[in-house]
């Protein structure tokens, strides 16, 4: 079997006979998504984004904000995909990050909520 291999970075554990590596599970996703071409590290960046560019022929275009203050200025900078098919993944991918993110955020609430001392109530000390 034959595949794209990625590297990740990520806390080793060595066990007897064996060495597992803990990674960030959202970020594996992302490099995944890179080695494959269905992501872009410019959708982490608050300076560049990746759109969807109607017209004659559509085309997923990386662009970037040019502006050094104030709104920003859109300005495309290179053509990522012009192929349907390949654009219809990319744009897929993207949402299953979006997805997955959002999850991550819904998990630390729920954690923080859990962590966090209880108010003072019906167990608090009476005179």
């Amino acid at each position: 079997m034959s595949g794209k291999k990625v590297s990740l970075s990520g806390e080793v554990h060595i066990s007897t006979g064996s060495v597992y590596t803990t990674v960030d599970a959202l970020e594996a996703l992302k490099v995944i998504g890179i080695a494959y071409g269905l992501y872009s590290r410019a959708e982490d960046r608050m300076d560049s984004r990746v759109m969807l560019e109607d017209g004659e022929r559509p085309a997923l275009v990386l662009q970037e904000d040019v502006s050094h203050h104030g709104s920003p200025q859109w300005e495309t900078v290179r053509v990522i995909t012009d192929a349907p098919e390949q654009i219809h993944r990319y744009l897929a991918f993207r949402e299953t990050v979006k997805i997955v993110r959002q999850m991550e955020i819904e998990l630390d609430c729920q954690a923080r909520e859990e962590k966090s001392p209880k108010k003072k109530g019906a167990q608090g000390h009476e005179r």
